[in-house]
């Protein structure tokens, strides 16, 4: 075990900041989703849009400069972290209307189960987004 830690352990650090930056991002995005769904009274999948683009942009600047040690920021590597984003949001936006249409879970509460599924993927993509050089 010791072995495979001392292998890994760059990337397991890594992704442990991921999640730290991940879970303290999600948490503002629930306050700005039930904000926008409750007291705006937006459509859920429109509250859901907006908080995305709020949660993408913020995920890319927190996992370059804390996760991932990178401040060689450009519009390519943001392009390619969207993308990367756009599918997280697909991925997330299929379980959540899953989750409201099928098994008919609370629309306030559907949203909380979505990162379980997308986060492994995400975080190695964003991984070979950030920390490779393009130009």
């Amino acid at each position: 075990m010791f072995l495979i830690y001392k292998k890994y352990k760059i990337k397991i650090i890594e992704y442990i900041k991921f999640n730290t930056i991940g879970i303290s991002n999600f948490l503002i995005s629930q306050m700005i989703y039930l904000s926008l769904y409750l007291f705006f009274k937006l459509h859920y999948l429109i509250a859901y849009s907006i908080t995305s683009l709020i949660s993408v942009t913020a995920s890319y600047f927190l996992n370059s400069k804390f996760t991932f040690k990178e401040s060689n920021y450009s519009g390519k590597k943001f392009l390619l972290s969207s993308l990367v984003y756009v599918f997280e949001f697909l991925l997330n936006m299929g379980i959540i209307i899953f989750f409201v249409n099928i098994l008919h879970i609370n629309k306030v509460i559907a949203p909380l189960f979505a990162p379980i599924f997308s986060t492994p993927p995400v975080f190695f993509m964003m991984r070979s987004v950030i920390k490779k050089d393009i130009y």
